[in-house]
């Protein structure tokens, strides 16, 4: 599987999309008086424009979090949710034959209440789902990600319960609306510092990409994974772990964007193989295996090198960070690197 920049910009230019949307709901707004014909025709067409908007920030969040089969059935879906509003509405001003749409409002925001919940329940889905594979198949600092996963969610649910309320008062929305316009403002921002930490990364060939979305695929399926299956021979798994060890040997741990589809290539072994063997060791997954590596590399390295800093053994032995190596540290000893140094590295 690759990391493609081109989803972020994807996302990027959905994000401006929406935006542009939303300045034109509110030139309509104020051109053509849409509040001052009533509260209800207001409410009307800020459900008619504030639903397409809350799908694109929502479509430019799953774009980047999931599979490209996914990011289709959510669009799908979120089509027909507004494609619901649109005729609701048309049936209201036939049956009302003006903007005044009566009882057909209520229907209106139910169905706006509904996307903005099923919106909100993909995202969690999705974000929880990538973290989680990030956990085992990375080893890389996951802060970025996990800031801009909490600032989306964040600004869906304020979003979500704010925008079904304010819609019908416009005493609550000349004060709630500001509010949610620093939010988007908060949300590009975090989504801005998300693209400044993607880097591209090296393209893994065409074959090893299809075979790891496969195996992607697989593992997702009915919410199954591949913990409990038997795929290896005892052969099989000795080759791996000579592999590996070999790997380990020449430094390609050093390399703080390696990843398992990456290591699956560099070693000629399938990205599910290697999971199964990490699954059967003491280490559980990927990234375990590779903290573990990268800290005892990390241990001697201070006992042999007492000169070096805290910073550049971290780079040497390939942490993203300063805070990654100390929250590993943390979870391993209960100590920061630099109180672990100051009590046994002289030992």
């Amino acid at each position: 599987m690759r990391w493609k920049v081109w989803r972020y910009e994807i996302s990027r230019w959905i994000l401006v999309a929406s935006m542009l949307f939303f300045s034109v709901h509110y030139l309509l707004q104020m051109i053509h008086g849409l509040r001052a014909q009533g509260t209800d025709v207001g409410a009307a067409f800020n459900i008619l424009f504030y639903t397409p908007v809350a799908f694109a920030i929502t479509l430019s969040i799953i774009n980047i979090e999931s599979t490209g089969n996914k990011v289709r059935r959510y669009c799908l879906r979120g089509m027909m949710a507004y494609i619901l509003i649109a005729i609701v509405f048309v049936i209201g001003m036939f049956k009302s034959q003006s903007l005044h749409i009566g009882n057909m409002l209520y229907v209106m925001l139910g169905l706006f209440v509904a996307s903005m919940a099923y919106f909100i329940l993909i995202i969690r889905k999705e974000t929880k789902a990538r973290k989680q594979k990030l956990m085992e198949n990375f080893g890389i600092d996951l802060i970025p990600y996990v800031r801009y996963s909490q600032a989306s969610i964040i600004l869906l649910y304020f979003a979500a319960g704010l925008l079904p309320v304010a819609i019908l008062f416009n005493t609550l929305l000349y004060i709630i609306g500001p509010l949610i316009l620093l939010s988007v403002i908060f949300f590009v921002h975090t989504f801005i510092a998300m693209g400044y930490y993607i880097t591209p990364k090296e393209v893994i060939p065409e074959e090893n990409d299809a075979e790891a979305k496969v195996t992607e695929a697989e593992d997702m399926k009915d919410g199954k994974n591949t913990h409990g299956t038997n795929i290896l021979t005892a052969n099989r798994k000795m080759e791996i772990e000579l592999a590996l060890k070999k790997w380990c040997e020449e430094g390609f741990y050093k390399d703080y964007e390696v990843n398992i589809y990456s290591l699956a290539t560099k070693l000629g072994y399938k990205k599910n193989e290697l999971t199964e063997y990490f699954n059967q060791s003491e280490y559980t997954n990927f990234r375990t295996w590779l903290s573990d590596i990268r800290f005892n590399e990390a241990v001697r390295m201070m006992k042999a090198n007492p000169e070096y800093s805290i910073d550049a053994i971290s780079t040497e032995c390939g942490f993203s960070s300063h805070t990654w190596i100390y929250r590993i540290f943390k979870q391993k000893t209960g100590m920061s690197p630099s109180q672990w140094r100051k009590q046994f590295a002289s030992i």
